[in-house]
């Protein structure tokens, strides 16, 4: 027998979900994070994983591994030291950024601007220019001064190296050969050049992007060698795969040399899986909502595929890589619980995430938060073990909400209550962010919940927004590790184009995606991918001509070479420009890049469906338990969801319990099993 293993490393849990290829079978795992050494927390939650399935890491066949290791560092900026290469005369690049500060006007007044990730010390100047636009060379390149550059910054300490040179998207001579010469000045230095990351205008945004891929290389490195080496040790022979921030897989060597590629890997794997389990499900259009222990992401699915951008962000620092397009609050179930000097009442973004965690873990917490709160309202009935086998400190839970009922003078029940109204508050905000503030009424998506807080606040969210149906997967707690398994191998690739439709014809457009296509289908290759399995999709970035913004376009690339040529793309550029800004414009299209991604199909898990054996749910149900809702406690009846089966129907309330998260169905709620297991939840009949 083989089996395929996802793990998912999250800021209180890392998360194992092992699919057994022969029976289709899951089993789910969570271990606490070790936030010191994640590899020790992704290595214990492998082998226990695969010790509750009942084999050994020696039988995997597939790993697909997501990690925070780059989001925590440049969060936290513990990554190498950076050297930089560039063109003589723009050292300041990284100190010059874009004209950008937070907050409303004058808000960088209180802005503290953090350091660049390559020192001005460790930056060098080098001669030689490219000429924009036609990328001829006007200059050639300072070889002497590069090898000058090189030893300089290898004796200087410099961990990593990164090469950006001016105009190096129109010809990447200058950067290639510079990277040639690092090779021969000092072989053990890795070096990234722009050109490769990145090739695409913008000055700034390439140089960002490569320094950010020299910044988290070493310690990528070190990381997936470390796991490699202990996986080997353990008797695996499993390929790994590492989970991208656009939802798809690279190998751990295309991982080692783009790490930057890596910096939403968690978040996205859970967006997937949702819209994987929509779309079978005939619901392709949906919102997602990942609430863990720390924070909550959310996106939008439309036909099946989650949104995405090239603008990645984390923490200050907003760099161009592709990514599911998520929106992140800080509002997690150990989000912390607070009464502001004006008497209001504050949740997260501060977490007591894994260590001491919640006081209801019973490891010393004392601070109040989400979780506590739930435990307080009976949401987490007296049965539930965190985790299947954490038994929750209740008497802590409740002397922790009795804190912010003594400042606001209330009762305990009553300051849970706010809690979990602010917290769902600031779910619902971001929210809109994916769906109302870009053009989009949320009624007319579903809700897919997970996380292992995610079911338990979801049914007040789509009840606030309409988004109906509510769908709970089966292990929502392990979602982002699901949905590696349902995930392809897939990389981008790119080139700036800059013209508008009055200058060119749809068959020139076709031409470039074909050579682009060309480039994609040679990294497959080289990921080990059959070119039977190989899948293209190809993209503009489109823009009124002399504007600014820019949206990305899906192209169906046979339809270039009609007599209609770019008229469909720009069609769906005023469309997709009238719903999210409400105007369109008598301007010409122009075409700022043009994108192919390179898909390998993996078969990772399967999806069963089962036949429905009626809508009494009686057997399921377990107990009943205090729960409070709409002011009062109602005796609610708890079902485990194990004992559920296709068919079966819950009228609310009604708790679900799981070993990995706990399913809240609101009074006047009707929540069914659906074929593949899926709890849907909706409005009842009398709504």
């Amino acid at each position: 027998m083989t089996y395929n293993l996802g793990v998912d490393v999250g800021g209180t849990f890392t998360d194992v979900i092992v699919f057994d290829e022969s029976t289709h079978e899951l089993t789910i795992d969570k271990v606490l994070t070790t936030p010191a050494n994640p590899s020790e927390g992704v290595l214990h939650g492998i082998e226990e994983a695969t010790a509750k399935a009942g084999t050994s890491v020696s039988e995997l066949n597939l790993l697909f591994h997501g990690t925070t290791v780059v989001t925590n560092m440049l969060l936290e900026e513990t990554g190498s030291r950076v050297g930089l290469v560039t063109t003589a005369g723009h050292e300041d690049i990284l100190h010059l950024a874009r004209a950008w500060t937070p907050g409303p006007l004058y808000g960088w007044m209180g802005m503290e601007k953090p350091n660049p990730l390559a020192d001005l010390v460790d930056t060098r100047g080098v001669g030689g220019k490219i000429a924009s636009p036609s990328g001829e060379e006007t200059e050639p390149l300072d070889e002497e001064a590069v090898r000058a550059a090189v030893r300089d910054l290898d004796d200087a300490g410099v961990e990593s190296l990164t090469v950006a040179l001016l105009n190096s998207y129109l010809n990447p001579a200058h950067e290639e050969r510079v990277r040639d010469i690092v090779a021969e000045e000092a072989p053990t230095l890795p070096v990234s050049i722009s050109s490769e990351i990145v090739p695409e205008y913008g000055e700034y945004e390439r140089t960002l992007t490569t320094v950010i891929n020299d910044y988290a290389r070493p310690t990528v490195i070190g990381y997936l060698d470390d796991l490699d080496a202990s996986l080997a040790e353990a008797g695996s022979s499993a390929t790994m795969n590492v989970v991208r921030s656009d939802g798809g897989l690279m190998s751990s060597t295309a991982a080692k040399e783009r790490p930057v590629e890596l910096a939403l890997s968690g978040p996205s794997g859970g967006v997937v899986g949702a819209a994987t389990i929509a779309s079978k499900k005939g619901v392709p259009d949906v919102l997602t909502l990942d609430m863990g222990g720390t924070s909550t992401d959310v996106s939008l699915v439309e036909a099946g595929t989650p949104e995405t951008t090239r603008q990645t962000k984390v923490g200050y620092r907003e760099f161009t890589s592709r990514s599911i397009d998520v929106n992140t609050v800080g509002a997690g179930g150990g989000s912390i619980a607070r009464v502001q000097l004006n008497g209001s009442l504050q949740v997260g973004p501060e977490s007591a995430g894994a260590d001491p965690g919640p006081a209801c873990y019973g490891q010393g917490g004392e601070e109040p938060t989400v979780t506590d709160a739930n435990v307080v309202l009976g949401r987490i009935p007296a049965s539930v073990q965190l985790g299947g086998r954490m038994e929750l400190d209740r008497e802590a839970a409740r002397e922790a909400v009795q804190t912010i009922a003594d400042e606001r003078g209330t009762s305990v029940e009553e300051a849970a209550q706010a809690i979990l109204d602010i917290v769902n508050e600031n779910m619902h905000s971001a929210l809109r962010v994916v769906s109302v503030e870009r053009g989009y009424d949320p009624r007319e998506f579903g809700l897919v919940a997970f996380g292992g807080a995610g079911p338990m606040h979801a049914n007040a969210l789509a009840d606030v927004m309409g988004a109906y149906p509510l769908v709970v997967p089966p292990g929502p707690g392990v979602m982002s590790a699901f949905g590696f398994l349902t995930s392809d191998i897939q990389n981008e690739f790119a080139e700036t184009y800059l013209e508008t439709e009055e200058d060119i014809h749809g068959r020139d457009v076709y031409e470039e995606l074909r050579a682009l296509e060309a480039d994609a289908s040679d990294w497959l290759i080289s990921e080990g991918v059959a070119e039977s399995d190989h899948a293209f999709d190809y993209v503009a970035d489109c823009r009124y001509f002399r504007q600014d913004i820019q949206m990305s376009i899906p192209i169906t690339i046979d339809n270039l070479r009609g007599e209609a040529g770019l008229a469909e793309v720009k069609d769906d550029f005023e469309a997709r420009h009238d719903r999210q800004f409400g105007f369109t414009l008598d301007a010409p299209l122009e075409i700022a890049n043009l994108r192919v991604v390179g898909k390998g199909t993996l078969q990772g898990v399967t999806i069963e469906e089962h036949d429905p054996v009626g809508a009494d749910s009686s057997d399921a149900e377990v107990g009943t338990s205090e729960v409070y809702f709409d002011d009062a406690y109602h005796e609610t009846p708890v079902y485990d969801r194990e004992a559920l089966r296709a068919g079966n129907e819950i009228t609310g309330p009604a708790i679900v319990t799981e070993d990995d998260s706990t399913i809240v169905v609101q009074p006047r709620h009707v929540a069914a099993i659906d074929r593949y297991g899926n709890i849907e939840i909706t409005r009842g009949e009398d709504q």
